[in-house]
């Protein structure tokens, strides 16, 4: 956040911190539970300890239990909180492995004492494993053509200890070429509790086919969505996973150039993915896209005009309440939710004054009355400052 007056930087902050500080911040749709009625609020994070502050991933284990993934600093070093019922405290981190910037992506638990995240360094990726109370660095596969090709993996999704799988892709690679922007095919692995394998799938030799998120709901039963090449442009893509073979399911085509950016299965076994679509009458403008598996078929669901924009991630708690994060044009996000006839727009919470706007990066929950969403705040102006953004539905604090 860039700030030209020291007392706009303290406006900001006392902000921040009487939002925070308050009960009831946004009115939500979701239906009422034995007379409740669940609002957002903003929760307090720990003090940040550098300029830049962000939040990048959320896994709600139980009401007590969510675990909260974030970097700090121009070089990116992981921050790792937990909400314990009472506060989001810092727990145990991730060893520092670079003084070169650094990205974390997820987390993604199984249980309290098992769970996944990705940290990266330029294009080297490494995945990083928490077991038996500390977080310890495991192997992934090596491109079978690694002077020609890399892989790079989007989201983790574990089961149990024995059984977690990853996507992403598998991507052109040598001196000329930049960062991962020549997709070679989409990229599944499994984890069975003593090493990360490459697994066969259908598209895993389809150009500009990558997967971007997976939803394992048991083990035969398990989505991963993200985009394919479709004439030349491209469209939405999904898999599925039986417990025995992937396999390509025919997914809707949205309008013009479309992609699925994450996907999530309810409790009662719904399933939603949400990405971009070309805006009607524009040849480069996004527009949101959300679908639901109706158990034979995916449907694309009616949306409210929300113009350019697109949805990047979703917690789908059952059928009847489905939230999701929405890139508004200016960049900003905000709320949609879906209470199993129609969607309504929420607004993000927090202070609307001093041009702050809200990102947020992942969603999760337990249930319908118990969702978190993480990201950040800044009001974009002269100096760095990121502040953490921690936002939390639910009937009030129990």
């Amino acid at each position: 956040m860039h700030i030209t007056r020291t007392k706009v930087a303290l406006a900001v902050g006392v902000l921040l911190a009487s939002a925070a500080a308050s009960t009831s911040a946004s009115a939500s749709p979701a239906r009422p539970d034995h007379g409740c009625t669940p609002s957002w609020q903003l929760v307090d994070t720990p003090p940040k300890r550098q300029n830049i502050s962000e939040l990048s991933g959320v896994d709600a284990l139980s009401s007590k239990d969510v675990r909260i993934a974030g970097f700090e600093g121009v070089t990116g070093q992981s921050r790792l909180t937990r909400w314990d019922g009472r506060a989001i405290t810092d727990t145990t981190q991730i060893p520092a492995m670079s003084v070169l910037p650094m990205g974390t992506s997820g987390p993604s638990y199984s249980s309290a004492s098992e769970g996944w995240t990705f940290t990266s360094t330029g294009r080297v990726q490494t995945v990083q494993r928490w077991h038996d109370g500390r977080w310890a660095m495991m192997p992934l596969p090596v491109a079978p053509d690694p002077v020609h090709t890399t892989l790079y993996l989007s989201d983790v999704d574990p089961l149990s200890a024995t059984d977690a799988w990853a996507v992403g892709g598998t991507y052109q690679a040598g001196a000329e070429i930049v960062g991962n922007t020549i997709p070679l095919g989409a990229l599944v692995e499994h984890w069975d509790g003593s090493s990360w394998q490459i697994v066969p799938n259908p598209a895993a030799d389809a150009p500009d086919t990558v997967l971007s998120a997976v939803a394992a709901r048991s083990a035969t039963d398990i989505w991963a969505v993200g985009y394919q090449a479709v004439g030349s442009g491209y469209g939405t893509f999904t898999e599925h996973y039986d417990g025995t073979s992937w396999t390509v399911v025919a997914s809707p085509e949205g309008t013009g150039r479309s992609s699925f950016r994450d996907v999530s299965v309810g409790a009662d076994g719904a399933v939603y993915a949400v990405g971009s679509q070309l805006l009607a009458g524009s040849a480069t403008d996004a527009a949101p896209l959300a679908a639901r598996w109706d158990g034979d078929a995916w449907q694309v669901m009616d949306l409210p005009d929300l113009g350019n924009g697109r949805m990047n991630k979703v917690y789908a708690a059952n059928a009847s309440s489905v939230w999701v994060i929405v890139e508004v044009p200016d960049g900003a996000h905000t709320f949609a939710h879906w209470d199993g006839s129609a969607w309504a727009m929420v607004e993000a919470p927090g202070p609307k004054g001093l041009g702050l706007r809200y990102y947020y990066a992942a969603i999760d929950g337990t249930g319908p009355n118990d969702v978190w969403a993480v990201g950040s705040v800044t009001d974009n102006s002269v100096v760095d400052l990121v502040d953490p953004q921690v936002s939390h539905l639910s009937c009030g604090r129990k």
